[in-house]
């Protein structure tokens, strides 16, 4: 699968292999260049630049964020829970303001019309989810606080999902929860009088 190479964009730009479901090319071919991360030749050292830095778990894929990021969500969801093994611990930050190395070994998962699940093709690291629906969030990703080098200076600032969350586990503290319906309703289609 010569498309998932080093020098491929996860992301689908300039790639023509959209018929795999599972190939990391299953985004939509219209993405411009304003949504997409930088992507770097070399891979990032851990606090480069005094800024926020990641990897996944062989290190193939590393990453850094230029603009300040604080809050993490919680994600309880069905589907953040199979993909991440439990919760899903995210950061929304928007992808022209991340920096990728190792973009050739990210591959993606068409989770739903509005989400791909983006991972690491050696170590299966949980990277990010990429949002493309509703256009309003398209060139949005929540990255894996996980893959965070350091976790300093980071607050869970609300939960999502959380009629979904299931017993076994609970976090300390207080702060906003939002249900199913309550999400959904966020990515809703706005009408005019809104």
């Amino acid at each position: 699968m010569d498309h998932m190479g080093e020098g491929k964009c996860p992301f689908g730009f300039g790639n023509t292999d959209t018929q795999s479901e599972y190939s990391h090319s299953a985004v939509p071919q219209a993405m411009s260049r304003d949504k997409l991360p930088e992507l770097l030749k070399d891979p990032v050292a851990g606090g480069e630049g005094g800024l926020r830095t990641g990897r996944c778990l062989c290190g193939k894929v590393s990453f850094k964020i230029r603009t300040p990021v604080e809050k993490v969500f919680a994600n309880h969801d069905a589907t953040s829970r199979r993909w991440t093994g439990g919760v899903s611990m995210t950061m929304m930050v928007r992808a022209t303001n991340t920096s990728f190395h190792g973009w050739g070994n990210i591959v993606q998962y068409p989770s739903s019309d509005r989400e791909r699940q983006c991972f690491c093709r050696l170590c299966g690291t949980s990277l990010f989810v990429r949002h493309v629906q509703p256009e309003a969030m398209d060139g949005m990703i929540s990255l894996s606080a996980g893959c965070l080098d350091a976790a300093e200076g980071l607050t869970l600032a609300a939960e999502t999902y959380i009629d979904a969350k299931p017993a076994f586990y609970t976090f300390e503290g207080e702060r906003r929860g939002l249900t199913e319906a309550e999400v959904e309703a966020m990515y809703a289609p706005r009408t005019a009088a809104e």
